[in-house]
């Protein structure tokens, strides 16, 4: 701590401006870190170890300056400053930032760097987001997730469950929906109901009462044909969004809006729509895409599908726990000299 001190000066007034200004709570303690670090950078590096004669593990960057344990702290120290921050951590998280730090400090120190700057630098890139990323590969190797041959079969699975899903996104819009008239007024208490019928020809919608239940299919007096529908519009680019200006309201409403735009004799009129709740929006915008051919392209679909692929993977891999799974298939054996081995039915045995 006096090293860092004495020899980083503006790096330790910043380590300690930036600690005092925090709320308590998320003031990373000084003294506790640089012990814990102390301790950690130790056995990181076999220090008070006795030399192993046979060992072949050296560390080039040792070998550049004198105080060589005192600047790899001073490193450390800001390391572990940093990444108290990228996690927002508090006086409780302490041992889960200084796993983190221990990881990041070895796997650089893994890669050999031939002076103490290019260290500082690769751990530095080394933020917890790409530790993050880096831990969840690593599972994923390990369970053979990213083996060539699970990669294959998730393709393979791909269509099937693509399919699953949106049969499921019809479904959906089979059951209907209420959704909110959007008015000039702020009040918001008007409703109707939109569904689409058993053959998906037609959406069926119309005009509901507060606090009833969902009508009918028969009931609801308006249809519109599949068949008629041109386009599927979201976001800023419905009429009913256009129309209502700039605005935080107009901003909630723009991340739930849809319309189709539909013939209506020789002009073209829209249906528009506000979701409920995200997620209905993108069961909608799903449903509707499929009734036109497009693709379902919304984060639940990607979500639903690596969810269903990982469930069908593991599934499909039962058998085959503890055994390890080869990175290429096996060569296929050549072809026979001849393929004279056809056994001849009218040649009755002795």
């Amino acid at each position: 701590m006096l090293y860092f001190s004495r020899h980083a000066p503006s790096a330790y007034s910043r380590f300690v401006l930036e600690n005092s200004s925090r709320e308590d709570k998320h003031e990373c303690p000084f003294a506790r870190s640089s012990i814990q670090l102390t301790v950690l950078l130790c056995e990181l590096l076999h220090v008070g170890e006795p030399c192993s004669e046979t060992a072949q593990d050296f560390s080039p960057m040792f070998f550049g300056q004198d105080q060589s344990f005192h600047e790899l702290f001073c490193v450390s120290i800001q390391l572990l400053n940093k990444t108290w921050k990228e996690m927002r951590a508090t006086q409780e998280d302490f041992d889960k930032v200084t796993q983190v730090v221990r990881e990041q400090l070895a796997r650089t120190l893994a890669l050999k760097p031939s002076s103490l700057e290019l260290f500082r630098t690769k751990v530095n890139a080394l933020t917890y987001g790409e530790v993050l990323r880096l831990r969840q590969t690593e599972r994923l190797h390990q369970e053979g997730t990213l083996a060539p041959p699970i990669l294959e079969l998730r393709e393979k699975l791909k269509p099937e469950l693509m399919g699953l899903i949106r049969q499921q996104r019809l479904l959906r819009l089979c059951e209907g929906t209420l959704f909110r008239k959007i008015s000039s007024r702020r009040r918001q208490d008007k409703l109707w109901f939109c569904c689409l019928s058993p053959n998906h020809k037609v959406l069926q919608y119309g005009d509901v009462e507060e606090g009833v239940g969902p009508p009918t299919p028969e009931s609801l007096p308006e249809q519109l044909p599949v068949a008629n529908i041109r386009a599927l519009l979201t976001g800023k680019d419905c009429p009913h969004v256009r129309e209502k200006g700039s605005g935080k309201q107009n901003k909630d409403v723009c991340e739930l809006a849809f319309s189709v735009s539909y013939d209506h004799g020789e002009e073209e009129a829209y249906l528009n729509f506000v979701a409920p709740s995200k997620r209905e929006f993108h069961l909608w915008t799903d449903g509707l895409s499929a009734l036109l051919g497009s693709p379902m392209g919304s984060e639940q679909t990607r979500l639903d599908l690596e969810q269903l692929l990982t469930m069908e993977t593991k599934l499909r891999l039962l058998e085959l726990e503890n055994v390890p799974i080869p990175e290429q298939p096996p060569p296929v054996p050549p072809p026979p000299t001849n393929f004279n081995f056809c056994y001849d039915c009218s040649i009755a045995e002795p």
